[in-house]
């Protein structure tokens, strides 16, 4: 999976932060990978990780929090969708996972195999019992059982209220 973030707003507003397999820090503090300079984000204000599935988001314990759509998260770690917006102090983030970026891209149908319109013959489908064989230790299916007709239970509607 590839990542990428897009600020849409505060420091960094309009650049493209590619995030890296592993770890990538936010924050002040000199060892950190996005420096953002504001008084709102903290020294080490939170981390992303990205590995081949998922992206996620962790707070770092920061002064004024972490916040994805809208909502502060709390100390345990968020995974992030895409167009997911992390504001982070007073820059906004737009998450881009797109497919185009992680080669997973819908085959054309011109590269899928085709199938044969005789694919279902043979399976059971057309007869309506997909049962092929007695599975030794299996257990059978019930027989169908009788249709049983049950009275119907009218529904009442609620007993009309009286205007004050």
């Amino acid at each position: 999976m590839d990542a990428n973030l897009r600020v849409i707003g505060g420091p960094f507003s309009e650049k493209m932060i590619e995030v890296p397999r592993g770890k990538l820090v936010i924050g002040r503090a000199e060892e950190c990978d996005v420096r953002p300079n504001s008084e709102f984000v903290s020294n080490r204000h939170c981390v992303l990780f990205l590995d081949n599935y998922t992206l996620s988001i962790r707070d770092l314990g920061s002064k004024n929090g972490t916040i994805v759509n809208g909502r502060r998260i709390g100390k345990g770690v968020t995974t992030l969708l895409h167009d997911d917006i992390i504001s982070i102090g007073d820059m906004n983030i737009l998450v881009d996972l797109s497919r185009a970026k992680t080669g997973t891209e819908l085959a054309d149908s011109e590269t899928l195999p085709p199938v044969s319109p005789n694919a279902l013959q043979a399976t059971g489908v057309f007869e309506g019992d997909t049962l092929q064989a007695e599975i030794p230790g299996a257990i059978p299916p019930p027989a169908s059982p009788s249709p049983v007709s049950a009275p119907l239970i009218p529904i009442a509607s609620p007993p009309p209220t009286a205007e004050k």
